[in-house]
């Protein structure tokens, strides 16, 4: 028998090296680190914004990852100078994939060589 249905979902893979990323998760210590988080194997961290209405402090947790927690140096850097940002768009952390009715955006953050130093 056809399949009728097709699945319509994509792994989450990372936007700088293509890798299948984790699943994020809670992330202890800081008080910014309000968002699930994660990182890659390419050096790359990443937070979950669950509405998409959350951008600025979801990225801005994901540069304070990024910086070991360092405000003053995540401050002090720029983009595409210091380091690279990356979106995955229509994440959906209960499935654990790309679903195109989700609104979830992954933000990454991937500092460049000798970043804020």
């Amino acid at each position: 028998m056809p399949k009728l249905i097709r699945d319509r979902t994509l792994p989450a893979r990372c936007p700088f090296c293509s890798a299948e990323i984790r699943r994020p998760a809670e992330v202890e210590g800081d008080e910014w680190y309000d968002f699930a988080a994660g990182s890659c194997t390419c050096g790359a961290v990443f937070a979950h914004d669950p509405t998409a209405r959350n951008g600025g402090a979801v990225f801005l947790q994901a540069l304070l990852m990024a910086s070991d927690g360092d405000m003053d140096r995540a401050m002090g850097m720029a983009e595409d100078v210091d380091y690279d940002v990356g979106y995955v768009y229509k994440y959906n952390l209960e499935l654990h994939r790309l679903e195109p009715n989700s609104f979830g955006t992954l933000y990454f953050v991937r500092l460049r060589a000798g970043a804020g130093d």
